[in-house]
Formats: C-alpha cells, sequence, structure tokens
C-alpha cells in the first residue's frame, strides 16, 4: 500500500517529455569547416553571462548560478522529466499509508566536500531554514514539520496530502552543511574569497569575474567519483565568438541558436541535441507603475500584440518553437487553451489606451540576442498604435535583481523566461501572493485554487482547477506567454556519457559526473 500511494502521487505530479521533443543528430560527412583537434583533458561549456561573484544555494534562480549550485550541491533525490527518481543523498524517501508521512533514509558514509559527514542535522537545517524564509515549501499554508530519528533518518509530516510533494522536495532543495552555514550571518558565499563546501559531483576552485567558474571533481561525491577531473564554465557573451570558440576546440559546449549552426549540421565532428526544457517565453506588465495599475490600459496593451511575430523574430524557424497561451508549457498534461489569447486587435488596443500614456519603458537581458530581437518587435507593435517604447538593455546579474524587485517602479514592461518543473503547483510561486509572487499577482481566488489543487489527489479534478487558474491568470492582462522554444545543446565528439548524464532542464546535465571525455 504504501509504495502504491508513493506512485499514485508520483504519477499525478510528473508526465513525460513532450514526444519528439528530444532529438540527437550528427553528421556522416565533414563539412569545410575543421574543428582544431582538442586533446585538452577540461570540459569547457560556454555560458553567455557571468554569475556575479556571489553564490547563495538558497536563492540562486538564474540559469548559471542555478547551475553552479546544481554542480556544487546535491538534493536529496532528483526527479528527471520523465518521471523516475534518482537517489542522491537519500537512500529511500517512503510514504506511510495515509500520505502524511514520508520517511528519508540517507545513504551511510555521505560526506560534504570538506570531509565532514552529512547526516539528517543537515536535512532538518535545510528545510527548517526555508520554512523561515518563504511559504514555498508550505502545504494548505502549513509548513512540512521536520522529526529527526537517527543520524540517517527523518520523517517528514506533512499537514496535508500533497500531490506535487514529490517534485517540491527534489531537485528545488539543495541540501546545506549546517556547520558551515549556522554560525554566518548571510546565506551568500564571496566566490572570489570564500570556499564553497557541498556534496554535489564538483567542488568550485577558482572563480574570475567575467572569465569563468573552475569546477574540480569531488571525490566524496555520492554517485561516485566522476570521470572528468575539471570543469569549466567559461563566459563567452557573444554567440558568434562562442560559436567560433567551439569550431577551434576552446569550448566543448555550446547552446546554440538557430542562424548559427551551419558549421554544425552535417558535420560528423560535432553533435547537436534539440530537447524541450518546457520553458515558456513572456513578457509581463509591471502593476506598480502608473500606467500598468490600470486593467484596462493593460488589456490594450496586450491587444496591440502578436505573439506568432515575436516567437518568430527570436528564434527564426518555427521548428524551433511553439506558440502558447498559459503560464503551462504546452507539454505539460494540465495545459489548456481555453483562455484569454489576447488576439491581436489593433483598432481595440488604441480605444483601450486612447487615455493612458504615450510612453513606456521596457526591460530586458542585452546579451541575450533572442530577447533582444523579441524586444525590437514588442516595439514596434507599440508604435503601430501610438505609444513609443524605450528599450532598456542590462545584463543577467541587473535584470534579476530589476525585475524581481517588488517595489520597482521604473518599469512597465519585463522580457522573460522560465522553467519551473511539471506539476502545476510548482508554478505557484509565480502567482500565489504569500509565496515569492514573482510575477506580482494579488488575486485572493488564484490563490485559493492553487492550494486547492495540490491537496487534490482526483486527476480529474485538478485538471478543473488549473484550467480555472490557467483562465484567471490570463484574464488578470499583467502576463503575456509566447510560447515555448526548444534549447539547443552543440557539443564536440569527444564529449561522451550526454545520455547517461541526461538532458535535463535548466542544469543541462542531470548528472554532470556522469559526462566523459574521449
Amino acid at each position: 500500500m504504501k509504495k502504491n500511494l508513493f506512485k499514485a502521487l508520483l504519477f499525478v505530479s510528473v508526465i513525460a517529455l513532450l514526444a519528439g521533443c528530444s532529438k540527437q543528430t550528427t553528421g556522416d560527412t565533414d563539412t569545410t569547416t575543421e574543428p582544431v583537434a582538442n586533446t585538452n583533458p577540461v570540459f569547457t561549456y560556454a555560458i553567455p553571462s557571468d554569475t556575479g561573484n556571489t553564490l547563495n544555494p538558497l536563492t540562486a534562480d538564474d540559469r548559471f548560478g542555478l547551475m553552479t549550485t546544481h554542480l556544487a550541491f546535491s538534493p536529496m533525490y532528483f526527479l528527471y522529466p520523465d518521471g523516475h527518481i534518482e537517489y542522491i543523498l537519500a537512500d529511500s524517501f517512503e510514504a506511510s499509508e495515509d500520505g502524511l508521512t514520508y520517511t528519508l533514509k540517507l545513504k551511510e558514509g555521505l560526506k560534504w566536500s570538506d570531509g565532514q559527514p552529512i547526516t539528517a542535522d543537515d536535512i532538518i537545517f535545510t528545510y527548517q531554514t526555508h520554512n523561515d524564509r518563504s511559504e514555498n515549501l508550505f502545504i494548505a499554508g502549513k509548513p512540512i514539520e521536520l522529526e529527526k530519528v537517527d543520524d540517517l533518518t527523518v520523517l517528514f509530516k506533512l499537514p496535508a496530502v500533497s500531490a506535487s510533494v514529490i517534485e517540491t522536495l527534489s531537485a528545488e532543495v539543495s541540501i546545506l552543511p549546517k556547520h558551515y552555514f549556522e554560525n554566518r550571518n548571510s546565506f551568500d558565499i564571496n566566490m572570489l574569497e570564500e570556499t564553497v563546501v557541498g556534496s554535489g559531483p564538483y567542488v568550485l576552485s577558482e572563480y574570475k569575474t567575467g572569465q569563468y567558474l573552475k569546477f574540480d571533481k569531488n571525490p566524496n561525491y555520492s554517485l561516485g567519483e566522476p570521470s572528468i577531473e575539471t570543469i569549466i564554465l567559461k563566459i563567452i557573451e557573444n554567440n558568434d565568438t562562442a560559436s567560433l570558440a567551439l569550431q577551434n576546440g576552446e569550448v566543448d559546449v555550446w547552446v546554440g541558436v538557430p542562424d548559427l549552426l551551419g558549421p554544425f549540421e552535417g558535420n560528423a565532428n560535432y553533435v547537436i541535441n534539440n530537447y524541450s526544457e518546457g520553458r515558456v517565453a513572456y513578457l509581463r506588465l509591471n502593476p506598480n507603475t502608473e500606467a500598468m495599475k490600470d486593467k484596462e490600459y493593460r488589456k490594450g496593451i496586450l491587444y496591440a500584440l502578436d505573439r506568432g511575430d515575436i516567437m518568430k523574430a527570436g528564434y527564426t524557424d518555427e521548428n524551433f518553437y511553439k506558440l502558447s497561451y498559459s503560464f503551462l508549457p504546452p507539454s505539460n498534461m494540465y495545459y489548456t487553451e481555453d483562455v484569454e489569447k489576447w488576439t491581436q486587435d489593433i483598432d481595440k488596443a488604441k480605444e483601450l489606451t486612447a487615455n493612458g500614456p504615450k510612453k513606456v519603458k521596457i526591460c530586458f537581458i542585452e546579451d541575450n540576442s533572442v530577447i533582444t530581437n523579441q524586444a525590437l518587435i514588442v516595439q514596434n507593435q507599440l508604435a503601430n498604435i501610438g505609444i513609443e517604447a524605450e528599450l532598456v538593455g542590462v545584463n543577467q546579474a541587473a535584470y534579476m535583481s530589476i525585475a524581481y524587485d517588488k517595489t520597482n517602479t521604473e518599469y512597465d514592461i519585463f522580457f522573460g523566461g522560465y522553467v519551473m518543473g511539471v506539476d502545476p503547483e510548482v508554478f505557484a510561486p509565480l502567482f500565489v501572493s504569500t509565496t515569492d509572487n514573482m510575477i506580482m499577482y494579488n488575486n485572493k481566488e488564484i490563490d485559493a485554487l492553487f492550494a486547492k489543487g495540490n491537496i487534490t489527489l482526483d486527476q480529474s479534478e485538478r485538471m478543473e482547477i488549473y484550467k480555472e487558474v490557467q483562465r484567471l491568470v490570463s484574464e488578470e492582462a499583467i502576463f503575456y506567454p509566447f510560447g515555448s522554444n526548444l534549447r539547443t545543446l552543440v557539443t564536440s565528439a569527444r564529449v561522451e556519457g550526454i545520455e547517461d548524464a541526461q538532458l535535463v532542464p535548466i542544469y543541462t546535465f542531470g548528472d554532470w559526473g556522469k559526462l566523459k571525455l574521449k
């Protein structure tokens, strides 16, 4: 009974990746571009922006900060998009018959990268710290209670049955070393001056501002010592430069863009992987500004837009994206298009914005060519209804600071994109007023529906609940999704073990420790 309940909860919280969205291609013949032979034992990954010198494993929320955290820290277990669980620090995590208590058993002999033992105290410290800072891990408005049984056993006592608890407690939470953090005043780690103590496959050994992050393998990694000695995340902001670096053998991995894939297509020296992350690209209107406080004006702004043109501007080829109309990606089993789509209507847009401001300010990440191109299209679409849009590009770190400042009144519109997970409950921190509320909604009906959906196990009932959530979110005229894009990972053919490491959202590889070099 216990295992069946575990499987039932897992079933309702996980679905497989969208069929056909993960594809690997290699060439049978070489093109005229000949790569420079790379015999360097170091694995180098080109990233487009600096993470900044501060790492906070508790609050990291940008892609490369999360990637750094994933390399250096481990969760109890990792839930893959196809639904299977890989236990990392945990040996098992089993539900009671009533679904209200989960028993965590840690593996024996676990050590932090500094050699200190990993125990139940670290698990309890981590989750209590999260609960002290936010309600993101709460169920039915209450925190999960943790009880230590012994050094390797912790009881997780839920205030109510939760359909999403397996996903919520997985990779969402990196386990923190209590002995390292308990006497500090902050969870921020200065990577230029301080040692990062973790339990991931790699240990951060060096950081050079604007240049690279260097990681050495962690011999204490719970899944076995990694094959590759050193991994470098090399900061290359320009895609043309990164593409050339891959061709010249300076890097092994680059996240490609459609219009620069020519040298790698049909070339046996490279491997191209197109896969879905369940990413949602969007813009959001800032209800803090005087212009966007008026819902009718917000509606007018959205009626001016055409998501098809916006996505085409960013990704060029329709094979690399799919239009969508909800905060859930189209691959999600709960996704519905029975929402207000805000289909472009220029006359209605002009009417609704006639008495409002004629100038707005848009913030976006300047080193992302896809978003830059999309911002230019939006600027043009707003000009068609007589609104002048000032485009302000900032770097990744500045954007994260500005866009999620709930007091910001400088920018009317923000471009963004996220990868949240599978179960609809994990999207709650975007919209629920008692959680992070990253999109800045304050709708009590939306709050209540998210809470109800998480404690409902009947799948047909959950479907109806989340359809209503999607409808209400759209009608607020704050959040405007464009669609979901595929991610294109181009690697040198000398990189092996990708199938074992598994391509996953955000982190690129589920387990970097399984990668190998020829």
